[in-house]
């Protein structure tokens, strides 16, 4: 680029460039995890691939970006790549269905899926986004003299650009937008910069993000319903059938199914909830109940149904999920009904209330339970909001095959610690041992009594041999993956 042309470019041109890219690739990032996360979970295995892969790809990215712009016209090669970096988000916005879906059928292992995918969907953006700082540094560089000044100013622009694409992404435009809105958008808005140093390569590049555009609404989805994206989870509300034929309504949240109600029946959908009706065995006419971990509320919405007198308290962490159920689960309002929009966790940290039945059923994904109510300082919070003679019941996922029961063992030597009589039940003892399979766990103050037929058929012994989660180290991930 020649010294006239270097001298006329507006300085403004550059730093906004930098600026936007810095929040663009931010954003991308958080969309890009909550993309994943409906086909392999939102684990830390997951979160550490996402990011793992846009940090080296960025470093691939500002390697490349530096080299090119001292062998190149950096003026136009920054209108290129800021081009490339829109058409390459916007193929991934694209292709993540099919490449999701395809890879969730053919790997299960979240570690190595969570890999593959960030691999194919985030490698290439990312390349394009590291590479536009050093060439932005570049054009800004009128003698070596500023070296340092010019390359602090680039770095502080890009840095602030990305700490403010973290808020808005976070707070605003995932939770109101949608995963693939707020996608769209940032490939869009990385197209238009493209404008401010060069319209011809503007108009070649936005031909082709206008082809590419028309390609995603062609294209069929994948999942057919009503999509919500919340502060925690991406959200999807289908009507299906049972195997039995019978319709039902289906709450799923990222890659597990969180709820599902019958559209002609009262009656629960899950095995493991009819299971709950314990309680009034456990706890003979019970008052206060609390639910951590509400979904769609089908147990708390059974408890108003059934009773008149009983007070239903719900801990659920993503309130929007409240408002699903109020809308599309047939979940009640009632003077009787207390939801809290906060971490179960916290709830029963700071609770002056007590409860006669606790019901915990919160997962992150289809297996793994949030690491912080696994733990043995949490079951003693637990203990201290529990009535004398009240009961735990917790649903818990497990295979019972020897070597893959290392995680419902450690979770039950966790609850012994504050609890000395805890049973387990098999929710379906019909199953296969090697199946992954309901438990229902029931932790209790005093002796608790079963049914001959619940000890004969349900009640299941567990060895014990493994470690106590606790707040310093519960390693929830690994131990439901060395489950299978």
């Amino acid at each position: 680029m020649s010294l006239s042309n270097l001298l006329t470019l507006k300085p403004w041109r550059i730093y906004t460039s930098v600026g936007l890219s810095g929040a663009c690739v931010m954003i991308f990032e958080l969309t890009g995890a909550r993309m994943i996360g409906p086909y392999f979970g939102t684990s830390i295995y997951v979160w550490t691939n996402v990011i793992g892969v846009i940090l080296a790809s960025l470093s691939l990215g500002y390697y490349i970006g530096g080299h090119k712009a001292d062998e190149q016209d950096a003026h136009h090669l920054l209108a290129s790549c800021l081009g490339a970096t829109g058409l390459s988000v916007l193929l991934c916005l694209v292709i993540h269905d099919i490449v999701l879906r395809n890879l969730a059928h053919l790997v299960y292992d979240p570690r190595l899926g969570g890999l593959c995918a960030s691999l194919i969907l985030f490698a290439l953006p990312s390349i394009f986004f590291g590479s536009i700082s050093p060439i932005a540094t570049r054009l800004m560089l009128k003698s070596l003299d500023e070296t340092g000044k010019v390359t602090g100013k680039i770095g502080a622009i890009s840095t602030i650009g990305s700490l403010i694409g973290t808020f808005v992404g976070g707070f605003i435009l995932i939770p109101y937008l949608g995963v693939q809105q707020v996608m769209l958008s940032v490939g869009v808005v990385m197209l238009l910069l493209s404008a401010i140093f060069s319209i011809q390569h503007f108009l070649k590049y936005a031909g082709l993000g206008i082809i590419i555009v028309a390609l995603y609404c062609i294209f069929p989805k994948g999942a057919r319903g009503e999509r919500f994206s919340t502060l925690y989870n991406d959200v999807l509300i289908y009507e299906t059938t049972d195997e039995l034929g019978d319709s039902i309504r289906i709450m799923q949240v990222n890659n597990h199914i969180g709820s599902a109600q019958y559209l002609h029946s009262d009656d629960l959908v899950y095995p493991y909830l009819r299971q709950f009706r314990i309680d009034q065995q456990l706890v003979p006419n019970f008052t206060n109940t609390l639910t951590i971990g509400g979904a769609a509320c089908s147990y708390p919405r059974e408890l108003l149904m059934q009773y008149d007198d009983v007070l239903v308290d719900v801990i659920e962490i993503d309130g929007e999920l409240t408002e699903i159920a109020h809308k599309h689960f047939d979940l009640p309002y009632s003077s009787r009904l207390n939801t809290y929009i906060q971490d179960g966790r916290y709830y029963v940290q700071h609770s002056k209330k007590t409860y006669d039945v606790i019901y915990i059923d919160a997962f992150n994904d289809l297996r793994s339970i949030p690491f912080q109510l696994t733990t043995q300082e949490f079951f003693k919070d637990v203990g201290r909001v529990l009535n004398p003679n009240g009961a735990v019941i917790i649903n818990a996922l497990s295979s019972l095959d020897d070597d893959k029961t290392d995680m419902i063992q450690a979770l039950l030597n966790s609850i012994k610690t504050a609890f000395p009589y805890v049973k387990v039940l098999r929710v379906e003892p019909t199953l296969p041992i090697d199946a992954l399979q309901s438990l229902c766990i029931i932790a209790m103050k005093q002796p608790i009594e079963l049914t001959n037929k619940q000890n004969e058929e349900q009640e299941i012994n567990l060895s014990g041999k493994s470690l106590i989660l606790s707040d310093d180290y519960a390693p929830v991930e690994r131990l439901v993956q060395k489950g299978g």
